[in-house]
C-alpha cells in the first residue's frame, strides 16, 4: 500500500511537468575562457527576480533547464572565488529551445564581494563553519527552533534536553551571536517556545578563532534571527499554529524605519504553548542477596504562554561611527501536571506496594537585557573598533506541591498521606562589555586584538516544607537551602588571518582569567576558585584547484559548568527518583583537531578528534539500602570523540534536488565513578536525507528522513531513532506572503528509550514525546521593500548567558 501511494505521488508530481516542454541552456566558462563544473546556476523570473529553477554546471561547463514554461527569465550564475554574471532576459515560448551566449565568471573574486540574490542552498560549508539555512524550508512551517536544530547535520538533543554535536556535549549556543545565560533545560525551553518561522539560519562552529569565547567544549550553535532585509518603512505580520496531543501557536509583529542617519526598529511576539510526555521507568536495585523493583508511570503535562518585545535603534553619527542600543524583555508563565505511580515489589519494601505522586508546578520567568555598542572606522581601509557594554538580569519564581500517597496492590491506603512543597527563587544579574580592534596590515593580513570582562552574580533560594499531623507547614531543614555564586572573568586575544600564495592562514591566541566562589549559606559551605588558562587556535586551507579546498584546524576549549549544575538544590519526581546539583564540578578542558575537504558543492567532508580532561557529565547514584536514585553532574576523567561528516547535494533534475547528510561518531569514556569504573564507547551514525521538488504554481514541497543508531554518552546507552517529515509551501501576493504546511514525524517514530547497566546499576527509560504534529504558518511582509536591514552585530555577553 505504502509503495503504491509512493507511485501515485510520482506519477502525479511527473504530469505537472510533463506541459511544461520549453529548454533553456548555456555555457559557463572562466575569465581566461576555462569551462567551469559545479558553478550555481539559476533560472530566475524577468518580472521580480524570483527563482524559477536551479541548478549546477556539468561537464564543460555546460548547464540545462528543461520542462520551462511561456514566460520571460533570466540566468544568473556564481560560484565560489568568482564573481556573478547575468544573462539579458530570456523569451521562452514553452516549446522551443533557447541558448543563450556563453557566460563568463572573472577570477579573484573575494567571498564578501560576492553577492547572492536567489534562494541559498539548505546547507552551506564553510571553512570556519557549517550554515543551515532554514528560511526556505517548508519542513519547519510551524515548528520550532528547537525542532528545526535537531534536523540539523551532527546535532542531538537528548531526552534530558542537552543539545550536543557530533556526538559531543558542551555545546556553546546564541542567538545572534548573543549568549542567552540560560540552563540546557532552559535554552531548550526557549527553543521549544521560538516559531522557526524567526530563524534565518543556523551557523554550527566546531573550530572557533581566539575572538570568541572559550567557553563551548564542542563549539558553537549560533542562532541567526531574521532581520529585515529592505530599504523603507516596513515591517511583517507572522503566525502559526501546531497540532499534536496539544495545540500550539504563535503570533508575531516586527517594524522598521530608517532614515538616513536613524535606523529605529522593534517586534513582538505572543507564544501559548502545550506539550506532554509519557514515561515509563524500571529499576533493578539489588539488596543483600535479592533485588527491588520500582516500576514506574509518569504523565507529564505542561500548558504555558508568553511574550518577547524588542526595540533598538542605530545612529549614525557619521560616516565612520555608529551608536546602537538595544533592549530586550521576555516574560513566561507555565503550568505543570505530573501524575506518578511507581508498582514496588522485591525484597527491600518500604511498607506499601504502590506511591502514587500528584505534582501541581506553577512557573514564573522573565529576564531583561540592555545592550550599547559603539563601531568607529578610522579610515576605508577596515581599521575598526568595536565597543560593547551589556547588562542582563533574569528572574525565576517556581513553586511546587508534591502529594504522595501510599497504597497495597488493592488500592487501599496503608499510610498517611505526605504532602510536601517547594518554592524556588532564582535570580542572576550580569554585566559584560568586550572592546575589538581591527588592523588591517596589508591588502592580505589583518589583525585583530581585544579583551573582555564579564561579572555574573546569582542567588538561589529554596525552601522545602510539609504538612505535619496539625496541617501546619514545616521547613524541610535538610533539603532546604541558600546557594550563592559569583564570577568574574578577564580575557584577552589576539588573532592574524591572512593569505600566502594558495594557501588561508588563521592563528590567534586567548586569555582568559577566572575567579569565583560558591557558597552555600545554610550548609555554611564555601567553594573558590581562581585560574588562568591559554586558548590557542590555529586553521590552515589551500584551494587546491578551481573546486577543491583542503582545510586543517585545532583549537584547545573549556567549558565551565552552568550555574544551575553548581547550585546543590534536589528536584523531585518522588522521594525515591530526584536530581541534584553538585558545587565541586570543575570545568572541562578539550582540544579538538579537524580536518575538512570540499569538492565545489558536490561533496563536503569533515574529520574531526577531540580529547576532553574532567569532561562534565551527567551520571546516576544509586542509595541501594535506601532505594534511592539520583540523577547529578560529575567530572569525568577521560572522554574522546572522532567524527566524520560527509554532505553530498545533488540535482536530479531542474525540479527535484537532494541533499545526504552523514555523521558518524565513536565516543569513548573512561573514568573512576562512585559506583565503580565507567568504560563506555560506541559507533553511531547519522543520516539525513532531505528532497525539495520545485512544483507549478510558486509551490513547492519538501520531504525529509532523519535515522540516528545507537549511542553512548556517558552511563546512558540510546536505542536508534529517525524519523520522516513532509512540508509544503507557496509564496503569495507577489512574493510579499508565504505560507508553509508540515507534518513532522509522520511514523510516531522519535521516541526514546534509555538503558543504564553500570555495576550496581540498573535502569530502563522508555520516552513518548508529543512528535507527530501538523502545523501551519504565515507570513505577510508590508511596506517599503527597500529599506537596509538593522546592522547585525554580537553583543558583549555571549558566553555567559548560555550558562543560566
Amino acid at each position: 500500500m505504502k509503495r503504491l501511494i509512493y507511485l501515485l505521488c510520482l506519477l502525479f508530481i511527473s504530469s505537472l511537468a510533463i506541459s511544461q516542454n520549453g529548454v533553456i541552456k548555456g555555457k559557463i566558462l572562466d575569465d581566461e575562457g576555462q569551462a567551469l563544473e559545479y558553478a550555481n546556476v539559476l533560472l530566475l523570473n524577468a518580472s521580480d527576480s524570483t527563482l524559477y529553477k536551479g541548478g549546477l554546471s556539468e561537464e564543460e561547463g555546460v548547464f540545462v533547464f528543461e520542462r520551462i514554461m511561456n514566460g520571460s527569465y533570466f540566468v544568473s550564475t556564481s560560484m565560489v572565488g568568482f564573481g556573478e554574471a547575468n544573462s539579458e532576459v530570456i523569451v521562452s515560448d514553452g516549446a522551443s529551445v533557447v541558448e543563450i551566449p556563453t557566460l563568463k565568471l572573472s577570477n579573484g573574486i573575494e567571498m564578501d564581494q560576492v553577492t547572492v540574490t536567489a534562494k541559498k542552498p539548505f546547507i552551506e560549508l564553510k571553512a570556519d563553519k557549517m550554515i543551515v539555512n532554514v528560511a526556505n524550508s517548508s519542513v519547519s512551517a510551524g515548528n520550532s527552533a528547537l525542532e528545526v536544530l535537531e534536523k540539523s547535520p551532527g546535532v542531538i538533543v537528548d531526552n534530558n534536553d542537552n543539545i550536543s554535536l557530533r556526538g559531543k556535549q558542551g555545546v556553546l549556543v546564541t542567538i545572534n551571536g548573543k549568549n542567552q545565560y540560560m540552563t540546557g533545560e532552559e535554552i531548550t525551553r526557549m527553543l521549544q517556545n521560538m516559531p522557526a518561522s524567526n530563524i534565518q539560519n543556523i551557523e554550527i562552529i566546531t573550530q572557533p578563532s581566539a575572538k570568541f569565547d572559550a567557553e563551548g567544549n564542542s563549539g558553537i550553535i549560533n542562532i541567526v534571527l531574521k532581520r529585515n532585509e529592505n530599504l523603507g518603512t516596513n515591517g511583517s505580520i507572522a503566525s502559526s499554529l501546531r497540532q499534536g496531543w496539544k495545540t500550539s501557536h504563535n503570533h508575531s509583529l516586527n517594524l522598521n524605519y530608517r532614515s538616513e542617519k536613524v535606523n529605529v526598529y522593534g517586534g513582538g511576539e505572543y507564544y501559548n504553548w502545550g506539550w506532554k510526555q509519557n514515561l515509563d521507568l524500571v529499576r533493578d536495585i539489588p539488596f543483600e542477596e535479592g533485588n527491588t523493583i520500582f516500576d514506574q508511570t509518569a504523565t507529564m503535562d505542561e500548558d504555558g504562554d508568553g511574550y518577547n518585545l524588542k526595540l533598538g535603534m542605530d545612529w549614525n553619527i557619521t560616516d565612520h561611527t555608529t551608536i546602537s542600543l538595544l533592549g530586550k524583555m521576555n516574560s513566561g508563565s507555565e503550568v505543570d501536571l505530573n501524575d506518578n505511580e511507581t508498582q514496588i515489589s522485591g525484597d527491600n519494601m518500604p511498607g506499601f506496594d504502590l506511591l502514587t505522586v500528584e505534582t501541581i508546578g506553577n512557573e514564573e520567568t522573565s529576564d531583561q537585557t540592555i545592550n550599547a555598542n559603539i563601531t568607529h572606522k578610522f579610515n576605508d581601509n577596515g581599521l575598526t573598533l568595536n565597543f560593547d557594554v551589556d547588562w542582563s538580569m533574569y528572574e525565576n519564581n517556581n513553586f511546587v506541591n508534591y502529594d504522595n500517597f501510599f497504597m497495597d496492590l488493592n488500592g487501599e491506603t496503608v499510610a498517611n498521606p505526605f504532602y510536601l512543597r517547594n518554592d524556588q527563587e532564582t535570580t542572576i544579574d550580569i554585566f559584560a562589555s568586550k572592546l575589538d580592534l581591527t588592523i588591517p596590515v596589508s591588502e592580505k593580513v589583518n589583525l585583530e586584538i581585544g579583551g573582555k570582562v564579564s561579572m555574573v552574580e546569582t542567588l538561589n533560594k529554596t525552601l522545602f516544607e510539609h504538612k505535619n499531623s496539625e496541617d501546619q507547614w514545616v521547613n524541610e531543614i535538610e533539603r532546604s537551602n541558600d546557594f550563592m555564586y559569583n564570577e568574574d572573568v578577564w580575557a584577552a586575544y589576539v588573532n592574524g588571518s591572512g593569505s600566502i600564495g594558495s594557501y588561508m592562514i588563521q592563528a590567534g591566541l586567548r586569555m582568559e582569567h577566572t575567579k569565583s566562589v560558591g557558597e552555600s549559606i545554610t550548609l555554611e559551605e564555601m567553594v573558590p576558585r581562581e585560574y588562568t588558562n591559554l586558548f590557542p587556535s590555529v586553521s590552515v586551507s589551500r584551494a587546491i584547484n578551481k573546486t577543491n579546498n583542503l582545510s586543517l584546524t585545532y583549537s584547545r576549549r573549556l567549558e565551565r559548568p552552568n550555574y544551575r549544575d553548581l547550585n546543590p538544590f534536589e528536584n523531585f519526581l518522588d522521594q525515591y527518583t530526584f536530581e541534584k546539583g553538585n558545587p565541586l564540578l570543575n570545568p572541562q578542558y578539550s582540544n579538538a583537531f579537524g580536518l575538512n575537504y570540499a569538492m565545489g558543492r558536490k561533496l563536503f567532508v569533515s574529520l574531526n578528534y577531540s580529547h576532553t580532561k574532567d569532561a562534565i557529565t551527567q551520571v546516576i547514584e544509586q542509595v541501594s539500602s535506601e532505594n534511592k536514585t539520583f540523577q547529578t553532574n560529575q567530572n569525568l576523567d577521560a572522554y574522546s570523540n572522532v567524527s566524520l561528516t560527509i554532505s553530498m547535494p545533488k540535482v536530479w533534475t531542474e525540479w527535484w534536488t537532494s541533499r545526504i547528510n552523514y555523521t558518524g561518531f565513536y565516543n569513548d569514556f573512561s573514568s573512576a565513578i562512585p559506583s565503580g569504573t565507567l568504560d563506555n564507547n560506541q559507533l553511531t551514525h547519522m543520516v539525513n536525507l532531505n528532497n525539495e521538488l520545485q512544483l507549478p504554481g510558486n509551490w513547492a514541497m519538501e520531504v525529509s528522513g532523519r535515522y540516528q543508531s545507537g549511542l553512548t554518552f556517558g552511563l546512558f546507552e540510546i536505542d536508534p531513532q529517525g524519523s520522516l517529515d513532509f512540508g509544503f509551501s507557496k509564496r503569495l501576493f507577489d512574493n510579499r506572503a508565504s505560507v508553509k504546511i508540515g507534518i513532522s514525524d509522520v511514523f510516531r517514530t522519535r521516541n526514546s528509550n534509555v538503558r543504564i547497566e553500570q555495576d550496581d546499576i540498573n535502569l530502563l527509560v522508555e520516552q513518548r514525546n508529543d512528535t507527530r504534529r501538523a502545523s501551519v504558518s504565515f507570513n505577510y511582509r508590508f511596506g517599503n521593500q527597500k529599506v537596509k536591514a538593522a546592522r547585525k552585530r554580537s553583543t558583549a555577553a555571549e558566553e555567559e548567558s548560555g550558562r543560566i
